[in-house]
């Protein structure tokens, strides 16, 4: 890097300056695993991070995803109601023909 102090400090970048070296800061999150948060007016808007964290957050949020999923399905389960609705019903109530798709 050029020993800009937004690589070398907080790690905060003015979205204007990411975005006419965006290259620069890419390569600076891939090959130095730098995290850097784009600002704008002051204010933080994005990131850019190494692909890793990326990966890491992705995983996070498919298991808090399918937590939240499995715990209203057993909620749902726990009231009495039943696992789900028949597709010929709904087609039914829904005036959709099975037998013609």
């Amino acid at each position: 890097m050029d020993g800009n102090p937004a690589f070398l400090g907080d790690n905060a970048l003015p979205a204007e300056w990411a975005t006419s070296r965006l290259g620069e800061a890419v390569n600076h999150a891939a090959d130095d695993k730098a995290r850097m948060v784009l600002t704008r007016d002051g204010k933080p808007v994005a990131a850019i991070v190494p692909i890793e964290d990326y990966e890491t957050l992705e995983a996070l949020e498919d298991t808090a995803d399918e937590r939240l999923a499995a715990e209203a399905f057993a909620a749902w389960e726990a009231a009495g109601k039943p696992r789900g609705i028949p597709m010929d019903e709904v087609a039914r109530e829904l005036g959709i023909d099975l037998s013609a798709l």
